[in-house]
């Protein structure tokens, strides 16, 4: 069934924004109150969850009128929430701007956006709450409502950036302390010395990687001092070592796209994962970031897709491996070559 199916079976249309125009790169209107949750302005839209100790919790809130992040929350896991901002601008001159949020059948969400240099174009996101995990998929439709009669459809279309934040989390947030992007270079460093990805070693926290600086802070910022030089950081996979990548990328690679961290109390673990990433990355604000692609590749555009799983589970790097595996089959085949 294609992505622009998902519509069948809607339970409710919850919103849909009126972006900038077109090809516009401003951010848009933004919301400092709801009038439509008063109990909590900052929640627009919360998925049917039909049992909250054992599915997560998806709750919907703007940062903008092009812009939402979808906080989760792992019954399991204390002091969890990891808030999903759909979508991070990478591109000025390309954006993604929110059209509409549905709520489907039991947690789960879709979300429309526009190409905003492609307005004929629509990306729909989809993120279904499943026991210790969130599922993301992600698809292109034609717009139902184009009346234009020239319609583009590039061989290639840049990924949309998905931001998964664990500031808000008490329990994973650098220091320990939530809420903010005040952290010291000790934060930092115990941030990244729980966060974690698979290597030819095995099981391997990021400190414990060579890490590079950055161009993106001075030579001589704190932000770029040793023994961890960048306090963000740019990984890819063991099968990719000639594939152009962005500045500061470890010279240690992945062996499966899964990048995650531990708690701070040792006891739980949030990891992202998929099943083919150009690279992945520990950046600034306490988050990861998964760069897909749309596959397949030799399909057309509208007939491609990506998907990625967040999950919150007990610190059981086994586990964790073994259920990434299990979702993504060719990611485990390929880390056994």
């Amino acid at each position: 069934m294609k992505h622009f199916k998902i519509y069948t079976g809607i339970l409710m249309v919850l919103l849909i924004t009126h972006p900038q125009p077109v090809g516009g790169a401003t951010e848009g209107k933004t919301y400092p109150e709801n009038p439509y949750r008063p109990d909590n302005p900052e929640v627009f839209a919360v998925a049917f969850n039909p049992d909250p100790s054992v599915y997560p919790t998806l709750s919907l809130r703007l940062h903008s009128s092009i812009v939402a992040f979808i906080d989760i929350s792992f019954p399991d896991v204390p002091e969890s929430m990891v808030s999903a901002c759909v979508y991070e601008a990478t591109n000025p001159i390309m954006q993604f701007h929110l059209m509409e949020v549905v709520l489907l059948t039991e947690n789960k969400m879709a979300l429309r956006h526009r190409v905003s240099h492609l307005p004929h174009l629509n990306v729909i996101t989809t993120m279904t709450a499943e026991p210790g995990a969130v599922e993301v998929t992600a698809g292109l439709e034609l717009d139902p409502g184009w009346e234009g009669k020239d319609v583009e459809i590039p061989e290639q279309l840049v990924w949309p950036n998905i931001c998964w934040s664990a500031s808000k989390s008490p329990n994973f947030a650098p220091g320990g302390r939530s809420g903010g992007w005040a952290w010291s270079k000790d934060d930092y460093y115990d941030w990244i010395g729980r966060c974690f990805i698979f290597t030819q070693d095995g099981f391997t926290h990021l400190d414990r990687t060579r890490r590079v600086k950055t161009i993106e802070v001075p030579e001589d910022d704190e932000r770029n001092s040793p023994p961890l030089h960048a306090w963000s950081q740019h990984y890819k996979g063991v099968w990719q070592p000639d594939q152009p990548t962005p500045q500061n990328v470890s010279p240690d690679h992945y062996t499966i796209p899964l990048l995650g961290a531990v708690s701070s109390d040792g006891g739980h673990l949030l990891a992202l994962a998929s099943d083919w990433t150009d690279y992945t990355a520990q950046a600034w604000g306490a988050c990861f970031h998964h760069i897909p692609r749309w596959v397949p590749e030799n399909e057309p555009l509208l007939e491609r897709s990506f998907r990625m799983i967040l999950y919150g589970m007990k610190n059981d790097p086994a586990a964790l491996l073994k259920r990434a595996g299990a979702d993504f089959p060719d990611a485990a085949e390929r880390m056994k070559k």
